[in-house]
């Protein structure tokens, strides 16, 4: 599991996060939403270890993160940051293949980048260049190198996976899959946190909400408890109606301005 405890960041003179306290349980997925400038991706950064609370704590498995080795919080932890920026001219089977470096070298770790490019739907790309690709596939593929990272977490039952918009520049199908394959690894043991913009995208695959705005929780819970017409106002300034997914039988939100 991960947990944060009264995080605070501020950043030239504003509170970016603001006393937050949150708890992510093995086995769930856990959607962070709310517009953008509310704080999802900063605190993800502190959950990750990427930047330092300016206040709080955060633990993973009960162990403050600062007592984690680099290395060690590696073979446990992986991470789609919301930007990855690489312009060298490294095939694609090399990208997803440095998901596999806290790990020592193994003659397995080729196969696994096959399998991660498989998962994704971007089977035969592996000798391509990675700057040539387009940007929904440059993120499949950066989801593939998470997904090789995780491997031996998944396999033992434990872990942490933090996803910061993994559906961003992807079409509903690949996005529906990059969810779908998230939500497996969660029914594998691990704890997935993932900050996620589309919310009616994210409930089929979500145990549980998080809403943010200004910095703060403003909800949390379970789907069911958290997409009313009531919160989806305190988070985006939108009137919504709540309906329930005839098949899958997740609510659903419908968002409309006032004026229409």
């Amino acid at each position: 599991m991960i947990a944060a405890r009264g995080i605070v960041v501020r950043r030239g003179g504003r509170c970016l996060v603001d006393r937050v306290d949150l708890n992510a349980q093995p086995g769930h997925v856990t959607v962070i939403v709310g517009p953008n400038g509310a704080g999802k991706s900063t605190l993800l950064r502190v959950l990750s270890g990427d930047i330092a609370a300016d206040a709080g704590e955060v633990t993973m498995f009960d162990r403050p993160l600062g007592h984690w080795r680099r290395a060690e919080i590696a073979r446990r932890r992986a991470v789609l940051p919301q930007v990855c920026a690489l312009n060298f001219n490294f095939r694609v089977k090399d990208v997803v293949r440095l998901g596999r470096l806290p790990f020592p070298p193994s003659a397995a770790d080729r196969d696994l980048a096959v399998q991660a490019l498989d998962q994704v739907g971007l089977s035969g790309f592996a000798e391509r260049l990675y700057p040539d690709l387009s940007g929904g596939e440059q993120r499949r593929v950066q989801f593939a190198r998470v997904l090789a990272q995780a491997v031996d977490a998944a396999a033992a039952g434990s872990g942490v996976l933090l996803l910061d918009e993994p559906t961003a520049s992807l079409d509903p199908a690949h996005g529906l899959s990059v969810l779908r394959r998230a939500r497996m690894l969660a029914d594998a043991g691990l704890t997935v946190l993932a900050v996620v913009h589309d919310v009616n995208l994210a409930t089929p695959f979500a145990d549980d909400f998080v809403g943010m705005r200004d910095g703060r929780v403003v909800f949390s819970g379970t789907p069911e408890d958290c997409l009313t017409p009531e919160n989806m106002r305190a988070v985006y300034g939108l009137s919504a109606s709540v309906i329930r997914h005839p098949d899958l039988g997740c609510p659903l939100v419908a968002f409309a301005t006032d004026d229409m």
